[in-house]
């Protein structure tokens, strides 16, 4: 953890113009980086620690599944935006360090409250020093 919140790390281009999204992470506590495409991301994860990434399943230079392997044995939890034809889907994918892929994906308003809830346990949790 660090002093202003737990880093959230999001992959693909559409992260940087959801401002709505933006704007609630940072209220409910988390500090966000982008990367606009797996190779920016790969290079952000060799310099900082992330505790979250969401990332788009689809990428310019790749796929989220991809940048997973990268994830692998590391603390984070992390979630792969599946694009469907009216929206998205959130497929779970690591669940603090666990592989967790094959649970059931999760619409957006339920992947909303899931991010809500987890700020709630990680702002109650002790600080990692």
């Amino acid at each position: 953890m660090t002093l202003s919140g737990w880093d959230m790390l999001l992959v693909g281009q559409s992260f940087q113009t959801s401002r709505t999204l933006t704007e609630r992470l940072q209220r409910w506590g988390f500090r966000c980086l982008f990367a606009n495409n797996m190779r920016t991301a790969q290079g952000l994860l060799d310099s900082v620690r992330v505790d979250v990434v969401l990332s788009n399943a689809h990428l310019s230079d790749g796929t989220g599944f991809h940048l997973l392997g990268r994830l692998a044995g590391q603390p984070v939890t992390a979630f792969l935006c599946l694009t469907v034809e009216k929206g998205c889907y959130w497929l779970p994918a690591i669940d603090a360090g666990k592989d967790c892929l094959g649970l059931p994906a999760l619409r957006p308003s339920e992947f909303g409250r899931t991010l809500e809830e987890m700020a709630h346990r990680l702002s109650a949790a002790p600080p990692v020093n």
